[in-house]
């Protein structure tokens, strides 16, 4: 399932220090991706310079799920480079979900009687979503919360938790409780809460982009917000992607049937 390509067609890989606050580095969740690709027999573009790269899948993980097995490529000058090159860049798409991880320590294999190529599993994975594409529904039960502090005329704080409806890497819409905060668009909240089911909470900045008078599933009207996420570290952007590809893997679960 391979085949060799210049590449000029394809998207470039991506700097990975330029995008560090999408990279997934937790060996578990590294391993649950990586399964996953190989499940789905997604199909990886591995860029092996700027002129070489050939399309693989990932055939297996190794038992210890230290290793990593891919289809080698069609050209056996191709493996002889790849096998002797410090690196292998693998770009693919994970349920749309743009993902890209360098390989290393890369050597030629048997596997099921077919030629591969085996390397260490990655330290890192860049995951990248696009907004639109990935607004996840919150669950019912445990859905998280955000609180949100509003500074009252007297100069007091005012806190109120809100309902999210929606979330993402992007940000999350709220239903906007009646007579208890001021909403409009362009609106900065610097001071807000982000409570997800484990772990503690996070500090999160919000500014208002949207708002839409919605009709509610019992009838009754109300407003909703839809926020962006305003300079969030390394570390919560981290926590925020794992939730979010906890949720991603909960929902195909249940459209699964399993």
């Amino acid at each position: 399932m391979s085949d060799p390509n210049e590449g000029a067609t394809r998207p470039r890989p991506l700097n990975p220090e330029a995008f560090s606050r999408f990279a997934v580095r937790d060996p578990r969740e590294i391993v649950q991706l990586l399964r996953a690709l190989s499940e789905k027999r997604a199909l990886i573009t591995g860029h092996l310079d700027e002129r070489t790269s050939f399309i693989t899948v990932m055939l297996a993980l190794d038992a210890s799920g230290a290793a990593v097995v891919l289809d080698a490529a069609p050209e056996a000058g191709i493996n002889q480079r790849v096998a002797a090159a410090p690196e292998l860049i693998c770009m693919t798409r994970l349920d749309n979900v743009r993902v890209q991880f360098s390989l290393s320590a890369i050597e030629a294999v048997r596997h099921d009687g077919q030629a591969a190529l085996r390397a260490n599993l990655p330290t890192s994975v860049l995951r990248l979503q696009r907004r639109e594409f990935f607004r996840l529904a919150v669950p019912r039960s445990a859905p998280p919360v955000c609180t949100i502090a509003q500074n009252q005329l007297d100069g007091r704080k005012k806190m109120v938790s809100v309902r999210i409806l929606d979330i993402s890497g992007g940000g999350l819409a709220i239903l906007v409780p009646p007579q208890e905060l001021h909403f409009e668009p362009g609106m900065d909240f610097n001071h807000c809460t982000l409570v997800l089911p484990e772990g503690e909470p996070l500090p999160v900045r919000l500014t208002v982009r949207n708002l839409f008078n919605i009709k509610q599933p019992n009838g009754t009207r109300a407003r909703r917000a839809g926020c962006q996420f305003v300079g969030l570290s390394n570390s919560v952007m981290a926590r925020l992607q794992r939730y979010l590809f906890k949720l991603e893997r909960e929902r195909h679960a249940q459209d699964a049937g399993c």
